[in-house]
Parts: C-alpha cells; sequence; structure tokens
C-alpha cells in the first residue's frame, strides 16, 4: 500500500452528522438525585480531563433502579424507554458515547445497546472480565457495591462476569448509604470514606484470594486511590470506565 493511501486513511475525516453541541464526546445519564456528589464522581464535572454532556433522567432514582434491575426484566421496561429517550436526546446534542450514573443499570446494557446509536456503557462492572485477565488463576475479581442485597447474578452475567465473586456492601446503617437515599445536601468525604473502607475491609479479609477490586457503585470513585493505598490491589471504578470509553472515542494523536 502506498503512503499516499496510508496518509489519506490517516487523516480521513469520520461520517458527519448535525450536532447542536460539538467537540464533547461523552455523554452521561445521571438519575435524578439530590446528594452532594464530590471531586471523583461521575457527576461532578471537575472529575473528568475531557468534556462531558449531561442528561438528567427525571424522576428515576437509585432505589427504583435497583428494584426494577434486580426483577423481571418485563416489569422493567417502561425504565428502560426511559433511559433510551434520554440517551436519544444527548446523541441528537451530539454526543457520540454514552455513560450512566448507577452500577445496577448493566442489567439494561444488552437493551440499551440495541435501541442507541452510539457504544454505550452502562456500569463500571463492564470491566470486570478484562480486570480477571490481567489476575493470576489463583486471584479473582472483588466487587463493592452500594447494597449487597440488590446486586444479583442477573447483575453480573449482564456484566459477563461469574456469578460466585465476592462482593460487599455498605452496610444498612452506614452515613454513606444515608446520604445517598436522603439526597443529603452536604456530606462530609471522611466520613463516607470510613464506611467504604469499612465494606472494603470486609471484602478482603474474608476473600484473600481478591487480586483487584471492581467498585460497582459511581459515587465510589472519589475513594479509589484510598482503597488502593490500603489494600494494596488495584481499583477499577466509573472512572476508569469512562476514561478508557473516552479514550476510544477521540484516540490520541502522536
Amino acid at each position: 500500500m502506498s503512503k499516499e493511501t496510508l496518509s489519506s486513511r490517516a487523516i480521513a475525516a469520520p461520517a458527519t452528522r448535525a450536532r447542536t453541541v460539538h467537540g464533547v464526546s461523552m455523554g452521561i445519564l445521571t438519575l435524578d438525585t439530590g446528594f452532594e456528589r464530590l471531586p471523583g464522581d461521575i457527576g461532578h464535572g471537575a472529575t473528568w480531563r475531557f468534556p462531558v454532556q449531561y442528561g438528567v433522567v427525571t424522576g428515576v432514582t437509585g432505589p427504583q433502579v435497583m428494584a426494577a434491575t434486580g426483577g423481571d426484566f418485563a416489569a422493567a421496561q417502561p425504565l428502560i424507554d426511559r433511559f433510551a429517550e434520554a440517551a436519544a436526546r444527548l446523541v441528537e446534542l451530539g454526543v457520540d458515547g454514552i455513560a450512566t450514573s448507577c452500577g445496577f443499570l448493566v442489567a439494561f446494557q444488552a437493551a440499551l445497546t440495541e435501541c442507541c446509536t452510539v457504544p454505550v456503557a452502562t456500569s463500571a462492572l463492564l470491566q470486570i472480565p478484562s480486570v480477571a485477565a490481567l489476575l493470576p488463576q489463583r486471584q479473582c475479581v472483588g466487587i463493592l457495591t452500594a447494597r449487597r442485597s440488590a446486586l444479583t447474578a442477573g447483575h453480573l452475567r449482564a456484566a459477563n462476569a461469574p456469578a460466585d465473586l465476592p462482593v460487599a456492601g455498605l452496610r444498612d446503617d452506614s452515613r454513606f448509604l444515608k446520604n445517598q437515599l436522603t439526597n443529603a445536601p452536604r456530606v462530609d468525604f471522611d466520613e463516607q470514606a470510613n464506611d467504604l473502607l469499612e465494606c472494603a475491609n470486609r471484602l478482603m479479609s474474608g476473600h484473600p484470594n481478591v487480586g483487584a477490586i471492581v467498585s460497582e457503585c459511581s459515587n465510589f470513585a472519589p475513594y479509589s486511590a484510598l482503597l488502593s493505598e490500603r489494600f494494596g490491589v488495584p481499583v477499577f471504578d466509573i472512572v476508569t470506565m469512562v476514561e478508557w470509553f473516552h479514550g476510544g472515542l477521540r484516540p490520541r494523536r502522536f
């Protein structure tokens, strides 16, 4: 193949489409929440080293998602339709890929990718197969989640992950979980960190073969550095998921 042909392919413009917003590749669908989101959270604009376009799925809360994704798929269809409509609005604005702010939405991964015209990443849990491939066979991926009882084998199957991976969730009486459920307008970083470190300690002490952590909850990402430092394992979250996703949508030029 000639150098001229290679060069022309390298600089060929992608297929164009009408856009209202330009220069933003990543769209993020958030639940309708009111709690304070800290830097590192998917819903805090300063988290990102690239521009993102937010869209709120009005009227849809975390408890609604946990209930719908853990039950009958047919009953979840109205909620899937809400997310599909919100995703379509972001695509109309001009984004090239869409992520969501709740890891339990992995249950809708197949449905949303089928109805959306751009790639979709519903959950940090989608990283599990790739993270597992990095580990020796004697080790496994451990999962941290907001609510243990809400994370089912169906969620893990939707992420193409084994259903028997070790999982730990926040305690029901933890301030972290209460902040989420009550839409606390102010949260304390250290207080929430202590709750999550306690959760991770239960995971790691009960399963010494855990070689890496994947956090289901997108609100855990501000604490990933603390988790990695405390337990000495790699930690993957919604930020690592979206950064990887964006890296494919907008590859670096060299």
